[in-house]
């Protein structure tokens, strides 16, 4: 069992504090990342009293995520962090997340987890305008996920 979670502690305590916000910005950084303010607590809680589906699809993995339910919907809401991020340059999103009301997509974001940044990075009008950190349970979530797919491990 222990084996099992050591995993997921050493990339907890590897990426999540890593995520970088306006708070610990160095000022010397070289390179300007791009920064975006958190989303609006009222469009989370939008989705977790309306949403229908969820998908994600991941880029580089054989996998995607599918969620129809809404206590799974607001499982996966609930991994948000009201913390915005900052992209570090040349950064890649690992996934991209769809949220649907009815067959509508009313919410979409990349996914980036890697070292100095975990969380979504949310469009507005097909733009990056929004961002978020994961939480803890959100990082173990994804690496969970990742964990999951044959040769990952």
């Amino acid at each position: 069992m222990l084996k099992s979670l050591l995993p997921i502690f050493l990339f907890s305590l590897v990426f999540l504090p890593g995520c970088k916000t306006d708070a610990n910005k160095s000022t010397t950084e070289a390179a300007p990342s791009p920064t975006y303010p958190s989303i609006e607590v009222a469009r989370i809680e939008f989705l977790a009293n309306n949403a229908t589906y969820m998908d994600a699809t991941f880029y580089n993995l054989p996998i995607s995520i599918n969620q129809s339910e809404l206590e799974q919907i607001r499982a996966t809401l609930a991994t948000i962090s009201t913390e915005p991020i900052i992209v570090p340059a040349g950064a890649k999103p690992i996934a991209h997340i769809w949220f649907q009301v009815n067959g509508k997509n009313v919410e979409d974001a990349d996914l980036y987890f890697q070292e100095d940044c975990v969380g979504y990075v949310w469009y507005e009008a097909g733009k990056p305008a929004y961002s978020n950190q994961l939480t803890k349970d959100g990082v173990m979530f994804y690496n969970n996920i990742i964990q999951s797919v044959p040769g990952q491990q």
